[in-house]
């Protein structure tokens, strides 16, 4: 693909303006420079109002093991609440838009089709309206959430909402991107936006907090216009597959590993759990497993977990381990179901299964106490985790990960949710 000449620029819209975009995708929309940027919020209109009233600035903290680092982002031009369709109707119809991108999280791609709840439909509302002004120039759509052919699920969300003269058109207008990101960003601690005044002078209520490691690799197969990206170290490939499963099965399946047995071992942060001798044993043979369903050379995979256990390890980073434990019924079965049925069953990954086991043990813990799970399947959990019987109580579990009552797995998460390290 020919890079984007300088002066080849438009407007980006992003869907689900939270911290994780606001850490990576933005801070290199800004490095590439010229474009403009329209957003859309998540869940609430909180992060819209905060921004609108900031000019769309906000303070980003790169936090190493020593020393913080704080610059002012000021990309944004305008931020919308997600309900407001008639908006994002009207920009993905505007020409000068070219490129949309998304961080809704897993269970955003499943929503369906009723656009006041569903990202893809309001996008597919949009794309209708683009076919109908009689727009030529090509639209990418980018996925930027934590999913194996992320652009590919995308693509059929998009598709299943939209109407058929949309469908039709679709093919010879719209390119949709798979990408993989990788930067840990956890939630701003309390003194985040002193600390953004005290070096910018910039007054922010919604300050960023993130590491100083930063990855993205991007499908290269824009048919228009994009931001120049590789000027901020975005790498443009033809072969993504290999990134995005290294990623979600080495970094994300260690965090939700890390993120239930940690807590069910009384740890609240991610350097202490990486600390804990049991969870880390854990952890190393998650990734052992992980690691043999992988191609690529020993020793690449030798740096790429060094590395993975120093970014854990920064204590200044603070990572709370209730953030990352968040909806786990949409990441599990595409973090580690897939690896236990590449390695033939439950007894060739005891690593895998020990990340399920502290999915069922940690969220039968939290309904008991009285405590919010934050999941899609809220209340579905909470019916499950009370059931008296064990083995019913993790086949009902297992069950919303769409695991028949009948698998092996049932038994082995079982047992393995009694040899789970404890306070």
């Amino acid at each position: 693909m020919s890079t984007p000449a300088p002066s080849d620029v438009g407007r980006l819209v992003h869907l689900g303006i939270g911290n994780f975009a606001r850490a990576h995708t933005l801070v290199a929309t800004q490095r590439a420079g010229g474009w403009s940027v329209s957003a859309f919020t998540g869940r609430t209109a909180a992060m819209a109002d905060a921004l609108n009233a900031q000019g769309g600035k906000y303070g980003l903290i790169v936090r190493g093991a020593e020393d913080d680092e704080v610059s002012i982002v000021d990309v944004i031009d305008e931020v919308h609440p997600a309900d407001d369709v008639d908006a994002l109707v009207r920009l993905v119809a505007d020409p000068f838009t070219a490129v949309v991108t998304l961080t809704i999280t897993e269970k955003g791609y499943a929503a369906g089709n009723d656009p006041a709840d569903s990202a893809p439909a309001r996008l597919a509302l949009g794309l209708k309206a683009r076919r109908e002004a009689g727009v030529q120039d090509p639209i990418a759509l980018v996925s930027c959430d934590n999913l194996t052919g992320n652009g590919d699920v995308l693509r059929e969300a998009v598709l299943a909402a939209a109407d058929e003269e949309t469908r039709a058109w679709f093919a010879g207008h719209v390119d949709v991107i798979s990408t993989m990101v990788d930067r840990i960003t956890p939630s701003a601690d309390e003194g985040a936006a002193a600390l953004v005044t005290e070096r910018t002078g910039l007054v922010d209520t919604v300050p960023v907090v993130t590491e100083p490691f930063t990855e993205w690799v991007v499908q290269d197969s824009f048919r228009g216009r994009r931001p120049e990206w590789e000027k901020a170290g975005v790498q443009l490939t033809d072969d993504l597959e290999l990134h995005e499963l290294r990623k979600l099965r080495l970094l994300n399946g260690a965090h939700t590993l890390m993120a239930y047995a940690g807590q069910v071992a009384g740890l609240e942060r991610v350097d202490e759990a990486i600390s804990h001798r049991e969870v880390r044993a854990l952890v190393e043979q998650l990734w052992s497993e992980a690691r043999s369903t992988l191609g690529l050379p020993a020793a690449d995979l030798d740096a790429y977990t060094a590395a993975l256990e120093e970014r854990f390890r920064n204590p200044r980073l603070a990572d709370n381990l209730i953030r990352i434990a968040a909806d786990g019924s949409a990441k599990l079965p595409v973090r580690a179901l897939p690896v236990i049925a590449e390695l033939s069953g439950p007894e060739k990954a005891p690593g895998e299964v020990a990340a399920v086991a502290a999915w069922t043990a940690w969220v039968t813990d939290r309904v008991r106490a009285g405590h919010e799970v934050k999941d899609p399947q809220a209340e579905a959990i909470a019916a499950a985790a009370v059931l008296e019987d064990p083995t019913a109580r993790v086949s009902a579990l297992l069950g919303l990960l769409d695991v028949p009552s009948i698998d092996p797995l049932v038994d082995a998460v079982l047992a393995e949710e009694k040899r789970l390290p404890r306070p």
